[in-house]
């Protein structure tokens, strides 16, 4: 019996971060109220608040939903990522990020409340924090691969690794910030991950060695999401 309370508790949760997603995508963070979502997700308030204290911390709940998964994928254990060597490392984060982006409804569903649907005010004026905290360490993460590439393969890099790192997030930022804006502006994945390569190029890395990283990285499933990931293929050396 309290087996099954637990599993109906967690459903009911489930259902409420779900419903979440789709109001906050339809009215925008500000706009929406918690009656709202329990009312989508077919719950009375009191369910609401059983779960979560309130707005921020649903929404704060929603968020870690996705992202502590990509965080574990992309710089904890799973995937093993933090034994892989740099420059395969960040090829394969860029790919996880942007695949995930195309291929993951509610990673895409996420990341177009974290960048369209949202403002930084009132009770949401917290989350420019946890925000700002998560690209710094992005960022961090960037540039001691950048500085680790340079170390161990002898590449002398266009600019500083802070200063790489930085325009390489900015850059991944910007693609998925317009594709979000306009998903059939251009495809994230092929022109994305291209954009990525010249930019690596730019920044000093050999062509060759770009060209050969990202097609491996490529080449991997995507764990992110439960559905199964078909390579997506998009390595044009071409292009660099």
């Amino acid at each position: 019996m309290a087996r099954r309370a637990k599993e109906d508790a967690e459903a009911t949760r489930n259902a409420l971060l779900d419903a979440a997603e789709q109001v906050f995508l339809a009215q925008g963070v500000s706009q929406s109220s918690l009656a709202a979502i329990a009312k989508e997700a077919g719950a009375t308030r009191g369910a609401v608040y059983w779960h979560f204290k309130d707005k921020l911390d649903l929404f704060n709940a929603m968020i870690d939903r996705v992202t502590m998964p990509l965080d574990q994928v992309i710089y904890g254990d799973l995937g093993q990522l933090s034994q892989v060597a740099p420059l395969p490392r960040m090829c394969r984060v860029i790919h996880l990020l942007l695949n995930g982006l195309v291929n993951d409804d509610r990673i895409r569903r996420v990341f177009t409340i974290l960048m369209h649907r949202m403002e930084f005010v009132g009770e949401l004026a917290a989350l420019q924090v946890r925000h700002t905290s998560s690209m710094n360490e992005f960022t961090r993460q960037l540039a001691l691969d950048f500085a680790a590439v340079a170390e161990q393969q002898g590449y002398a890099l266009s600019g500083t690794p802070q200063l790489l790192a930085i325009g390489l997030r900015s850059l991944l930022d910007g693609l998925m910030h317009s594709w979000l804006m306009s998903i059939e502006g251009f495809d994230l994945e092929k022109d994305g991950l291209a954009a990525v390569q010249v930019y690596l190029v730019g920044a000093g890395l050999p062509k060759a060695a770009v060209a050969a990283t990202f097609a491996e990285a490529t080449s991997l499933p995507n764990p992110l999401a439960g559905a199964a990931r078909l390579p997506c293929g998009y390595v044009d050396s071409s292009v660099l």
